[in-house]
């Protein structure tokens, strides 16, 4: 009897558990870091202004480059 009955939806851990296994099958690996948010608003707008990819010099290059990659996302 129970075939024929749907199988009930998975939970949210359930779900994510699946996807980083798919993910790391793939490849990938998790990684959490800080950003300094006012460096990252630096290369947003250099993004804006249309300057190269060029984070040297700044207070956290990361940050930088991460907002100037976000900011040409969004263009």
């Amino acid at each position: 009897m129970r075939e024929n009955q749907p199988a009930a939806p998975k939970t949210s851990t359930e779900r994510q558990k699946e996807y980083k296994a798919r993910k790391l099958a793939d490849g990938f690996k998790h990684t959490s870091i800080w950003i300094h948010t006012e460096t990252e608003q630096e290369g947003r707008q250099a993004a804006r202004d249309g300057k190269p990819l060029k984070p040297q010099g700044s207070k956290d290059p990361v940050s930088w480059a991460i907002g100037w990659l976000n900011e040409k996302g969004r263009q």
